[in-house]
């Protein structure tokens, strides 16, 4: 009984402040207009690259484009660097996609993902399958650019970033932190008080 206790009180005050909800990554939403930005037809490939400083569990990622009947890829690539002093998507980490039909632009993109990734620096990237007359766009300037851009073609990556890719980016996600929380130092601090009276109470019994 008394290590059933002891396992509650200490399951309560490591789940005091575990993680933030934070909006990790918004460009803002790009200023160009469809036929103004980069085509976005099948299997092109556009990337953004972001860094975090800490444990990171993504659940969302909006791209801005227009889009055609068919699916867009929306994956998670590590970082690498390109041979020539900058840096392309690497390998991929985890993917997901979402179905489309023909559409202005606007934010799409994947929900509910529970990627749980490190601090470092990763490439969200943008893969469409439409169909081969498609006229979809994925326009660049958006207000807050990224530190990095790459796009793929003929299958091999090339680094964007002064092509002035600009594409529209959203990351969601919750920041573990290893910082207590005032709340959660409290709930430390009963916890061990707890497990004090429930020690010296075994010791009497």
């Amino acid at each position: 009984m008394f290590f059933k206790r002891l396992s509650f009180i200490l399951a309560l005050c490591l789940a005091s402040g575990a993680a933030q909800a934070a909006l990790v990554v918004d460009t803002g939403t790009p200023s160009n207009a469809v036929g103004s930005g980069w085509a976005f037809n099948s299997n092109h490939s556009y990337a953004g690259r972001f860094s975090v400083a800490g444990a990171l569990t993504i659940d969302s990622i909006a791209g801005y484009f227009s889009t055609d009947a068919g699916t867009v890829g929306v994956s998670l690539f590590s970082n690498s660097g390109d041979g020539d002093g900058g840096f392309i998507p690497g390998s991929v980490l985890r993917t997901a996609s979402v179905t489309t039909a023909a559409g202005a632009l606007a934010w799409n993109g994947v929900s509910a993902l529970d990627w749980k990734v490190g601090p470092g620096t990763y490439w969200v990237v943008f893969t469409s399958s439409f169909g081969a007359g498609s006229q979809s766009s994925m326009p660049g300037m958006a207000p807050q650019a990224l530190d990095g851009y790459a796009l793929m073609q003929g299958g091999q990556w090339y680094d964007a970033t002064f092509l002035g890719l600009g594409q529209g980016l959203r990351v969601d996600g919750a920041l573990v932190s290893s910082v207590p929380e005032p709340a959660g130092s409290m709930m430390l601090i009963v916890g061990l008080a707890g497990i004090g009276a429930l020690a010296r109470r075994r010791r009497r019994g």
